[in-house]
């Protein structure tokens, strides 16, 4: 193996421990790493004595394959610590897995960088990577590994991560958040800035973050826990959770998963193909839509349109204007009413199923209420004394309360309406 140093720093900043870098540890029969026996160990450590901690750095590492470990630190000065494990191989091998694999760390103080490079035209099976490092907490990361997971904690600045095949964590962070993984999962905790994330067959996680967020995965999950900024996330294959997010802009679309919110508040736009949507605890304004699924909305303030193809809606609790439309299903609505919301309006459509509501005694309604294809004046059930007429097939029931300011219309196609007096 050959560990490369080539600096353009003055000598006195840059330091290397390299009492170990000739030597090869045998270590046969020892404990396994990856079910195989290890044959050998190598560590080395870069010391930047005085890397300044005020941002202007920034730290880029390529072609490596191996976890890379990150955590900031007050004031300046910087460790690198570089560890090579070999596992097995016979031992005549191990000199030559050692000498093809090699890593660069190459500081250009000109350039405020320092820059850490693998060679990825000599990779062995044999080898496995794992970096340290120990950085004022103002610096900029730019991380494109082969393979690996990447951790980092206490950094603030730019922070663009991407690996091939493991997973990323980012902790009490703060930045500009841009991480890519193949085959791993994305986990953000406590942390602000500007998040874009994506998953190729991993889930992300992000919890107790300030900043907006945009998150893409296919073939896993999205968890989104106490947000406070804008949310547009995508999810194909897999379902969405949000829970205390709090946004101007909340967008969501999950294709064969299911989409469930609690405790949302903003301009919400979520759209769902194929499963369920259940949110509960929401205010503001939203447009729902779902192709094949139900949707279950519990708790609402605010201004609500819902549109499913194959499904059914309920909601339960909503308090302000509701527009609810399915092509083939069943509407449940239990309304109140609350003066102090003015864009009041109710408008239920089903094409193939039947609509249930109730209407608290205090909204002043102007009542249109319709049931197509059929001249049965039982198909409108009413507590509310309603003006039943049937015409051309249909059956119409009209009726106006405390002034009507509130448009009131229901509409079945092949199906009843029950009206209940709350």
């Amino acid at each position: 193996m050959r560990f490369g140093l080539l600096a353009r720093a003055k000598l006195d900043k840059v330091t290397i421990d390299n009492d170990l870098i000739s030597i090869i540890l045998p270590v046969f029969n020892a404990q396994k790493t990856l079910q195989r026996a290890i044959n050998s160990i190598i560590k080395q450590t870069y010391r930047f004595k005085t890397l300044p901690d005020d941002g202007s750095y920034s730290l880029n590492i390529s072609n490596i394959s191996g976890d890379l470990i990150v955590s900031g630190h007050e004031g300046s000065g910087a460790f690198i610590n570089v560890e090579k494990i070999t596992f097995g191989i016979k031992k005549k091998d191990i000199p030559n897995i050692h000498k093809k694999e090699t890593i660069t760390v190459n500081h250009l103080e000109d350039q405020n960088q320092i820059n850490i490079i693998g060679d990825s035209s000599s990779k062995s099976d044999f080898m496995q990577t794992s970096i340290e490092l120990s950085l004022p907490k103002h610096i900029n990361l730019n991380f494109n590994i082969d393979g690996g997971d990447l951790s980092v904690n206490k950094i603030i600045g730019k922070i663009n991560l991407s690996t091939l095949g493991g997973d990323i964590l980012i902790g009490n962070s703060e930045g500009d958040i841009n991480s890519h993984t193949n085959g791993g999962a994305v986990n953000i905790q406590n942390s602000k800035g500007h998040a874009k994330t994506h998953s190729f067959g991993g889930e992300i996680a992000i919890q107790n973050f300030q900043g907006s967020i945009a998150s893409s995965t296919i073939g896993g999950d999205i968890n989104l826990v106490s947000i406070k900024g804008n949310v547009n996330c995508q999810s194909s294959g897999g379902s969405i959770t949000l829970r205390n997010i709090q946004g101007n802009t909340i967008s969501c679309r999950a294709s064969g998963g299911e989409i469930i919110g609690e405790n949302l508040n903003g301009e919400i736009t979520l759209k769902c193909f194929g499963r369920d949507t259940n949110i509960k605890n929401i205010s503001g304004k939203g447009n729902l839509y779902a192709s094949g699924g139900n949707f279950l909305i519990e708790n609402f303030e605010g201004s609500l349109v819902v549109n499913t193809e194959k499904g059914n809606i309920v909601i339960d609790d909503a308090v302000g204007g509701v527009e609810a439309i399915t092509s083939a299903g069943d509407i449940d609505v239990d309304l109140s009413y609350d003066s102090r919301f003015k864009d009041y309006s109710i408008y239920l459509e089903t094409h193939m199923g039947n609509i249930k509501t109730s209407v608290p005694k205090n909204l002043p309604a102007s009542m249109e209420n319709i049931v197509y294809q059929t001249t049965s004046m039982q198909s409108i059930d009413s507590e509310i004394i309603l003006k039943l007429e049937v015409e051309h097939e249909k059956v119409i029931g009209k009726r106006t309360i405390a002034g009507g300011t509130v448009p009131f219309s229901l509409k079945a196609h092949h199906g009843t309406i029950t009206i209940k007096d709350k």
